[in-house]
């Protein structure tokens, strides 16, 4: 199995020598997953990070009327897990859906742990891995309120354009905290004026 994907993401914070590259490789778990499969399930304690070699993953909840609500999305050479319950060790409230078929490369947080006490350029990498998330979503935070729906969408289609083409409108649509039908309107108007 090759692990040449990973390596080169972690490789942009720390670099890693042979000796630490293939201690870390030795503890990833692959896993590969059909479209629609669930990676992880509300209910349950999140122990795991994952890296997406292949494929498109989503990260979603479903309301009180059972309406689902997308929150992250994933594809090849991203990381994808559950922040709020591996930090809190409390039972998840997401579902991490694979969008295509998928193939992960897990680790658990105690090997994670363990490695970042022998390797500190991992702690390194790992905290740069936070930061981004961090940012990231404080960013988003913000243009949700102070973007219209049309701006959100432009700005999404800049920053992800292969996502249009990848991932269900409805999905879209939920991360953008729009109903299917207003953001078929939205990206019509948006795609006429291309």
């Amino acid at each position: 199995m090759a692990f040449d994907g990973i390596l080169k993401n972690i490789a942009r914070h720390a670099d890693l020598t042979a000796g630490e590259q293939d201690l870390f490789c030795s503890v990833l778990q692959v896993k590969n997953l059909k479209k629609k499969e669930l990676l992880f399930k509300p209910g349950k304690i999140c122990q795991q990070e994952a890296y997406i070699n292949k494929g498109c993953l989503r990260t979603f909840f479903c309301d009180k009327n059972g309406a689902q609500n997308t929150f992250y999305f994933g594809i090849e050479d991203w990381w994808i897990s559950d922040l709020l319950s591996r930090t809190f060790k409390v039972p998840s409230q997401y579902h991490v859906e694979a969008i295509e078929d998928a193939q992960v490369f897990l680790i658990n947080d105690e090997d994670l742990e363990n490695l970042m006490m022998r390797i500190p350029k991992l702690e390194h990498f790992y905290r740069k891995l936070f930061q981004y998330s961090v940012a990231t979503f404080e960013q988003r935070l913000l243009e949700a309120h102070q973007l219209s729906a049309e701006e959100r969408y432009r700005k999404f289609r800049d920053k992800y354009p292969e996502f249009d083409r990848r991932i269900p409108q409805k999905h879209i649509a939920s991360y953008l905290g729009m109903t299917p039908e207003f953001f078929n309107t939205i990206r019509s108007k948006v795609l006429k004026a291309h």
